[in-house]
């Protein structure tokens, strides 16, 4: 059996293929490329050794600035580039378009949220003052209801008056 020497990218491509091939299954990347299943997890295992592969991360697993980064980048590349850059960096549309949603939201947020945050307060405020007058009525009314039935029950044992009820 003859062994057969593969280059150093070859092995770094096959093992990129091989970490990011999504929902495909490892037998069609090793028959893509074709090598044996043991000979594509040892040049797995031995990259992750040596450090010559960067970990391929979830789009969830990414910092919030490799998020802006991407999204940096695929808006500013044109429509036909656009799928070039998501598969180069795995990742859906849809996680781009999230992303850039919660950065505009986020930004919408920051920008009038220092106003709108005044102007909340001071209507919160003024509803938990208003609720609690409320709430300090009621307790008042609610002892002097208390105090009169306690006196009419003495004055009902003084007199001798029995409810009917």
């Amino acid at each position: 059996m003859i062994k057969q020497q593969y280059s150093e990218e070859f092995k770094k491509s096959s093992v990129e293929k091989f970490l990011i091939r999504g929902s495909r299954p490892v037998a069609a990347i090793v028959e893509e490329i074709g090598v044996p299943y043991s000979t594509l997890y040892q040049w797995k295992k031995d990259l992750a050794k040596v450090g010559g592969m960067k970990k391929q991360s979830r789009p969830s697993d990414r910092s919030s600035a490799e998020k802006l980064k991407v999204i940096n980048e695929y808006e500013a590349a044109p429509a036909e580039q656009r799928g070039e850059i998501l598969r180069r960096l795995g990742v859906h549309r849809e996680h781009v378009e999230a992303w850039a949603e919660q950065v505009h939201s986020a930004l919408r947020v920051g920008a009038i949220g220092k106003h709108v945050a005044r102007s909340e307060r001071a209507e919160d405020r003024r509803m938990i003052k208003e609720l609690q007058r409320d709430v300090h009525r009621k307790d008042r009314a609610l002892a002097e209801t208390t105090a009169l039935l306690v006196l009419k029950k003495k004055a009902d044992l003084i007199w001798g008056i029995e409810e009917t009820e």
